[in-house]
């Protein structure tokens, strides 16, 4: 008898109590890199949870993922708060840009094909819900290569107090949609009016 392979699935996770399920995957997350950056963003951990969007991804009924996007202009992500002064595109903190962060997958899962499915289907539940125009993030940028896979370019680079080389990394929602190979009826919410610029 063919037992059949787990499926993939998303769910919010709105309230302290359900983001318990993805505490497990959150210990891989690093914090260090962006705290080096800038000390003061530990304090901000739970609002960012708060006025975020925090998925989990499961395989089957074993979180595997979790992935947090945070909107702008409330001065707690690391791009605002941080690389502010190096940005040069003004859409990378404008209206309906949102910092991903927090992309957290358990070791085991790391493969190749997993990746850019969560990937997709995040984008797909958040722009179901908000509407999007660009992305920011900060990486190691050792890892600036992998997120070009996924439509993020280099924006800025910064050394932290202990030397490590990190990159603010930007995309338009549209060149990750593409680069995901999302189809862009399934993203609603996602702001295109900056297709002709």
């Amino acid at each position: 008898m063919e037992v059949a392979a787990p499926e993939l699935s998303i769910r919010l996770l709105h309230s302290p109590q359900e983001r318990q399920a993805i505490a497990h995957l959150r210990q891989y997350a690093d914090f260090e890199s962006e705290y080096e950056l800038d000390p003061g963003l530990a304090a901000f951990e739970s609002t960012k949870d708060s006025l975020g969007i925090v998925m989990a991804l499961f395989l089957g009924r074993a979180a595997i993922a979790t992935i947090r996007f945070i909107p702008t202009s409330h001065g707690i992500t690391l791009t605002e708060r941080f690389w502010r002064n190096m940005i040069s595109d003004e859409g990378i903190l404008g209206p309906d840009s949102w910092e991903v962060g927090r992309l957290v997958m358990a070791p085991e899962n790391r493969r190749s094909d997993l990746l850019p499915r969560c990937l997709a289907m995040a984008l797909i539940e958040l722009t179901e819900r908000v509407t999007v125009r660009h992305f920011h993030a900060s990486c190691l940028t050792r890892m600036t290569r992998l997120y070009r896979r996924f439509g993020f370019a280099p924006h800025g680079v910064a050394e932290s107090r202990t030397g490590k080389q990190c990159a603010l990394i930007h995309a338009r929602v549209d060149d990750v949609a593409l680069a995901l190979g999302v189809s862009p009826d399934a993203c609603p919410r996602a702001d295109r009016q900056l297709q002709a610029a």
